[in-house]
């Protein structure tokens, strides 16, 4: 049986992935459907990710190159456009080969700690990156 599988290489699809200018990062859909994707994600040296949380469902990470730390925390409001502002609740250091769950509805932005370029895979739904994606302010050390 020919299910005409498409193999992508996220080194490659990195490569010319666009910039996701909601949260600044080069990201790229490696594999998937609407209810569960893979996604590469590349964060320049000594960048941050938009923090922003999602209304439905999980996402899961994998370091694949780089360090760098995860801040986590939850909304103050439903966010409404004169109140987006985070009540920040746990930071953790991440590096090549960790993984890891953030929970539904909760805040998340991770920094770039080293000078070279930080790459990541997500797993979840592709309403993640598109309707189910909510920025808020980010964590000031």
């Amino acid at each position: 049986m020919n299910r005409n599988t498409i193999v992508n290489n996220l080194y490659e699809i990195i490569e010319s992935a666009p910039l996701d200018e909601a949260v600044g990062i080069r990201l790229a859909h490696l594999t998937g459907n609407a209810e569960f994707s893979l996604f590469a994600a590349e964060k320049g040296p000594k960048k941050k990710v938009g923090a922003h949380y999602h209304k439905s469902g999980i996402e899961t990470y994998q370091i694949v190159e780089g360090e760098g730390i995860m801040h986590l925390g939850k909304p103050d409001s439903d966010n409404t456009v004169d109140n987006n502002t985070v009540q920040w609740t746990d930071s953790f250091n991440v590096k090549k080969g960790d993984c890891f769950t953030v929970n539904e509805g909760e805040v998340h932005q991770l920094v770039n700690t080293l000078d070279q370029k930080l790459i990541i895979v997500a797993g979840c739904s592709k309403a993640h990156v598109t309707t189910d994606r909510i920025t808020v302010e980010g964590y000031e050390a």
